[in-house]
């Protein structure tokens, strides 16, 4: 018999947390410690900070970055993590006075003509101005047009993107610096950076709410999604193809990434404190179907996945999850950057300043088996033990004590809590039984004293 062992079972429960990577307080699910095999990971030691990687339309991967010097840095790497080659280039444009300078490019873009798409900012007349510029490149870096817009203030060019019919989408915020004025716009151009529309997002004086367009993706049937911050929440626009507003919606997080579901809704991803992480699925209007909240740091990047699920990119992890948000695997990450999902199935993780991992594609893994941390227990009347329950995955365990179900066969001599603490009650002898994922395991409880 097992007598008063909490103690064993607690240094038990938190061997077994420390192994597989991820504590009790992530939330997570026996899926921890389960992510697909690192392939290889690569530092690319260039001096630059690479802030985005590609998957290319044929075989490899593009990584893109700049450095202080307003540098920038583009490589193509094949599916070995090899770098196949690499080119170091400078942007120069002519300010909206005429003088040219170097570009300060804050977003790029690996096109499908094996170019790349450049957006940045220029100094304007004064050095509280910055003027907005749009490059476009060959696969060399020689710049093919340049098109440079005059903000009225000072400028910052948040994201650009390919569109499907050649033409870019970009969002854009402009602050002045002397009164606390603002305005926050996304945009429509052609293929020559020619501006078509323009939807201004939200505008304000100093004691107005903080409202900014971060990001800009073009959906399914027409039209375009932005996200971005209204106060201290995230917002998300709705845009027809024409740049009309359908909705807005406004949600109860910050710092929020958005992308559209198979079924036509939305998902969007945000922060409510330095390490919360909230998921939120909406359906197509906009309103919340669930939320879902991880751990992790602060999100980053948000790509759906082959098979219907999401991959979450942290500060500090990566998560996938299935349609539905249950964590499949999750991988600590530390300075995570971007994490994309490939068409393979394999996912390719960014991290700073200059690391390219691949991971290899996800296979569920086999439960296998399930058991308690001693098939006997013992405890006195009035007194609770902890107990730890392990899913059995191959030569793999994880802690699922959180998960489990849990039922006594007389409750009057012991009851048991959701987290499987027993308490007992009253002499005598009595079964537990621990439940997960359809499979059962019982042990044998001696409750002892008056």
């Amino acid at each position: 018999m097992k007598k008063g062992a909490s103690w064993r079972k607690l240094i038990l429960a938190g061997t077994l947390s420390f192994n597989l990577f991820i504590g009790w307080n992530t939330g997570h699910t026996a899926a921890d410690g389960l992510a697909p095999e690192t392939l290889w990971a690569k530092n690319f030691d260039t001096g630059f900070v690479l802030s985005e990687v590609q998957e290319k339309s044929g075989n490899g991967y593009v990584v893109m970055g700049t450095s202080d010097e307003d540098n920038i840095y583009v490589a193509n790497i094949d599916e070995q993590g090899n770098q196949q080659w690499s080119k170091v280039f400078q942007v120069q444009a002519k300010n909206s006075s005429g003088v040219e300078k170097k570009v300060t490019v804050s977003s790029i873009r690996h096109l499908d003509d094996g170019g790349y798409i450049l957006g940045g900012t220029v100094p304007g007349f004064y050095f509280r101005y910055n003027d907005y510029v749009i490059a476009k490149t060959d696969e060399n870096g020689v710049i093919q047009w340049t098109q440079v817009v005059d903000s009225g203030a000072y400028g910052h060019f948040n994201m650009i993107r390919e569109a499907k019919d050649g033409g870019y989408i970009n969002a854009i915020f402009t602050e002045s610096l002397n009164i606390g004025s603002f305005h926050t716009a996304v945009q429509k151009r052609d293929r020559s950076g020619k501006e078509e529309w323009t939807t201004v997002l939200g505008a304000g004086g100093p004691d107005s709410p903080h409202v900014e367009a971060r990001t800009i993706e073009e959906i399914a049937h027409g039209g375009y999604i932005v996200s971005g911050t209204k106060g201290n929440n995230v917002s998300i626009w709705k845009l027809n193809a024409s740049g009309k507003i359908d909705w807005e919606k406004t949600y109860g997080c910050n710092t929020g990434h958005v992308i559209q579901t198979t079924d036509g809704g939305y998902v969007i991803v945000g922060s409510r404190s330095e390490d919360e992480t909230i998921l939120i699925k909406t359906d197509a209007m906009g309103e919340e179907s669930w939320t879902k909240t991880l751990h992790g740091g602060q999100p980053v990047s948000l790509t759906d996945t082959s098979d219907g699920g999401y991959l979450i990119g942290q500060s500090q992890l990566v998560t996938k999850t299935n349609a539905t948000a249950s964590i499949q695997w999750s991988k600590p990450v530390s300075g995570l950057t971007k994490a994309i999902s490939m068409k393979s199935g394999g996912t390719l993780i960014l991290s700073s300043p200059d690391t390219l991992m691949k991971l290899a594609v996800y296979s569920p893994p086999t439960q296998t088996g399930l058991k308690l941390d001693s098939e006997d227990y013992s405890l006195s009347v009035g007194q609770t033990l902890d107990t730890v329950l392990t899913s059995v995955y191959g030569d793999q365990q994880s802690n699922v004590s959180r998960y489990g179900s849990y039922s006594t066969a007389d409750p009057s001599i012991l009851s048991v809590d959701s987290q499987g603490n027993i308490t007992g009650h009253k002499y005598g002898q009595t079964v537990l039984t621990a439940t997960y994922k359809g499979l059962q395991t019982t042990a044998n409880v001696y409750v002892y004293g008056k």
